[in-house]
């Protein structure tokens, strides 16, 4: 649990450091065009000076309740909006400025995933069990199956080499659909097709981030795949972990 505070404060840091960036940078740029303005109408460089500071206001509001929704995984916010288009702005401005840092896109990556999810945490939403979709990498199913469950999970034998069979029984147990996504095309024809209110995913950090903006405004929760042996190869994920998250976000009367 300190782990995933400590990782989750990256991204808001980071975040928080790239909108000071911005601020001044924009600042900046006022103080460079100001006089130009001041030479088209008298009153435009103070209007323009007054929204200005109007806008940035609104915004450290704005970005001062994503903070604390996050931190305390309890909802500060006005409007749901309002966490998406702060990660649509923020996030590859946070990308660069924790690159140039040091920081490594795939911790910066993980950090967001964790973000992201207090956020759902927050806002407390409950489902029903069809509104559901639990999204799976191909890279879970074990290597050296023969069996393709890419077209249908259900042909899973259930042998135990992999969790494919743990996370079908889990799936059956709340009566949740699933799935397995060999690619972001076929994840995208598997939303259309199942059309779910809400997607518990399993995948790596950038295919969790890129299926997180990919589908909005549908709310994802992410769980990080574990790759005991790297990358794309044989992974395995936190059965637990799902299994908690799937009974917070059913409703109680449907577990």
């Amino acid at each position: 649990m300190k782990a995933n505070k400590v990782t989750k404060y990256l991204y808001l840091i980071l975040s928080l450091s790239s909108l000071f960036l911005l601020m001044g940078l924009t600042t900046l740029l006022w103080w460079f065009i100001a006089p130009r303005l001041e030479d088209i109408y008298e009153l435009l460089r103070p209007i323009s000076l007054t929204l200005l500071r109007l806008f940035f206001i609104v915004l450290m509001i704005g970005t001062g309740s994503v903070m604390l929704t996050s931190i305390f995984e309890k909802n500060f916010l006005i409007a749901k909006f309002a966490v998406n288009l702060y990660n649509i702005i923020m996030y590859p401005i946070t990308i660069f400025l924790g690159s140039i840092i040091g920081f490594s896109r795939e911790k910066i990556r993980e950090s967001y995933i964790h973000v992201n999810n207090s956020f759902i945490k927050a806002i407390k939403q409950r489902f029903h069990p069809k509104e559901i979709l639990i999204l799976l990498p191909h890279c879970l199913q074990n290597n050296e199956c023969k069996i393709r469950v890419s077209n249908d999970i259900y042909n899973c034998g259930k042998c135990g080499k992999c969790d494919i069979g743990d996370l079908i029984y889990i799936a059956d147990k709340y009566k949740v659909s699933i799935a397995i996504a060999n690619g972001g095309t076929l994840a995208r024809r598997i939303v259309l097709k199942f059309k779910p209110k809400f997607i518990l995913a399993v995948a790596c950090d950038r295919d969790l981030v890129s299926g997180v903006q990919d589908v909005f405004p549908i709310p994802v929760y992410g769980i990080l795949n574990i790759r005991p042996e790297g990358p794309c190869f044989n992974t395995r994920v936190d059965l637990e972990k799902l299994d908690a998250t799937l009974k917070n976000i059913i409703y109680e009367e449907e577990r």
